[in-house]
């Protein structure tokens, strides 16, 4: 039986013929799209574009990952997740990564690193999301200052395996900390790589010291 292999052939675009705004605020703009499908068939498509790049932080330190329990209005429960946010106009990912952690989890960080970008919703959401490894030595003190429109508690530490077991259980469901955890494990897995993040880690400690 001749071996099955998956095709390598391209998916046919989905074509924009007009963009059309239909809403817009201060944090971005929903556009339902004129557009015509593989078959020819026309129709619309919602998109949203986000005013800023996003912005993830995967918190790293002795205890393990930093996650922070935020309450999400459209799902009117408290979601477990990394900090996240935008980055402002013209300012660099990582310091965005920095002032984000700060202002959601009270942690700062001694060392950052952009690991690349996701895209949140693919089906959706036009805007990439930066994804930030950072370093952060924990603080008994630390104190979060979020934004008048965020709901946040204190940063919960948890270990590699925690985390997974709470993936597992169903307690861990947004979609950006997943993808980021991800991301974060396949960067920390490599032996040199986690070395390398904590020998900075206690060499900018002991400088601070």
């Amino acid at each position: 039986m001749p071996e099955q292999r998956q095709s390598s052939i391209v998916p046919a675009p989905i074509r924009r013929r007009r963009a059309i705004e239909v809403f817009g605020n201060r944090f971005g703009r929903l556009y339902n799209d004129d557009v015509v499908f593989p078959s020819g068939a026309q129709g619309s498509y919602l998109r949203w574009q986000w005013n800023q790049q996003g912005v993830v932080v995967v918190p790293v330190g002795p205890a393990g990952l930093a996650l922070v329990p935020a309450y999400r209005y459209p799902v009117g429960a408290a979601s477990l997740e990394f900090p996240r946010g935008g980055c402002e106009p013209g300012e660099d990912p990582q310091a965005a990564a920095r002032r984000e952690l700060e202002e959601e989890s009270g942690l700062k960080a001694l060392s950052v690193r952009n690991l690349g970008q996701i895209h949140t919703d693919t089906g959706l959401i036009e805007t990439s999301a930066h994804v930030c490894l950072a370093i952060v030595q924990p603080a008994t003190d630390a104190q979060a200052r979020p934004e008048a429109t965020e709901s946040v508690a204190a940063p919960v530490w948890l270990p590699k395996h925690l985390v997974l077991e709470r993936l597992q259980q169903g307690r861990i469901t947004c979609a950006v900390t997943l993808a980021a955890f991800a991301m974060a494990m396949a960067e920390l897995d490599r032996p040199a790589s986690a070395s390398a993040h904590f020998a900075a880690q206690r060499t900018d400690a002991g400088m601070r010291t």
